[in-house]
């Protein structure tokens, strides 16, 4: 799993600066990609694909995010016909299932970074280029660093997870 880091940019010429420095850092071409939406000039950026466009990953989190609630409030069901028929072995079976729905939740919540493309739409709407670098989680302060130091006007927009073997 790879974390995708977020950088605004002013404009197109400073993002084709940055991505050759990326690259330096170890950052493959195919794990850069840019989103502008009033393209002003003839730059050419690395492309998004569909699912990066349409933040897939927002949309994976959303559904796994729904799942875990709809299992655990299952669970409390059974839990609650568990008890009313004095079925003890299942009762203690959905509690233990309510336990692992929750732990699975509280670290999904508090550990897995979330930003997402709605969050940037002012700032596209103003024709500021989006830089989304997808890069291992041990990489991730080397490129924001690099970016920072080199280039100031470059403003870091967070992390969030992302599958780069089905480039989403």
């Amino acid at each position: 799993m790879f974390l995708r880091l977020y950088f605004l940019l002013p404009n197109e010429e400073l993002t084709q600066r940055l991505i050759p420095e990326l690259v330096q850092h170890g950052v493959s071409k195919n794990n850069i990609h840019a989103i502008v939406r009033n393209k002003t000039t003839d730059i050419s950026l690395p492309e998004t694909n569909k699912w990066q466009k349409k933040d897939f990953s927002h949309q994976l989190e959303n559904f796994a995010w729904n799942s875990n609630l709809a299992i655990f409030f299952l669970a409390f069901l059974s839990l609650a016909l568990c008890l009313w028929f004095d079925m003890k072995i299942p009762a203690i079976l959905s509690i233990v299932v309510m336990a692992i729905t929750f732990i699975v939740g509280d670290l999904f919540a508090m550990l897995i970074p979330k930003v997402h493309l709605d969050e940037f739409e002012h700032a596209l709407s103003h024709g500021e280029v989006l830089l989304m670098v997808d890069t291992l989680k041990k990489n991730s302060a080397t490129i924001e660093n690099m970016v920072s130091k080199h280039h100031p006007a470059a403003i870091a927009g967070g992390s969030c997870w992302t599958l780069n073997a089905y480039g989403i």
